[in-house]
């Protein structure tokens, strides 16, 4: 089972999913020390991700990657209204999340909120 609060991105969600190529770069320096590296590469390429930082990994890279290893290639075409997914493509528009987008984004933020609190009240 995979500790995903080892993940180094954890907190860095502007970081990761920025398109500044000086940001790329820190992102996938981040990812290479990484302990839950593959782990996050694999959830990547089954969930075709098309936005950000997987694995080490951009767009372009887990195109060419995601063949290779039996999956599909990531799609931006395709928009997920209802999902993070969905409210980060609205985001990077600068435009008002959708009906659906807004309460996907909500229950992620709250989810992440919750394991914040629950990793400071364990320190």
């Amino acid at each position: 089972m995979t500790d995903w609060d080892k993940a180094r991105c954890r907190g860095l969600t502007n970081l990761f999913f920025s398109e500044k190529e000086t940001d790329i770069t820190l992102a996938k320096d981040i990812c290479f020390s990484c302990p839950v590296r593959q782990e996050c590469l694999t959830k990547a390429l089954e969930n075709g991700e098309a936005w950000g930082i997987w694995g080490g990994y951009d767009y372009q890279e887990l195109r060419i990657i995601a063949p290779m290893r039996g999956f599909h290639p990531p799609n931006r075409k395709a928009v997920e209204h209802g999902t993070e997914r969905g409210a980060a493509w609205h985001r990077r528009r600068n435009e008002p999340m959708c009906a659906e987008c807004l309460p996907a984004y909500n229950k992620g933020a709250a989810e992440r909120m919750r394991n914040y609190r629950k990793r400071l009240s364990n320190s």
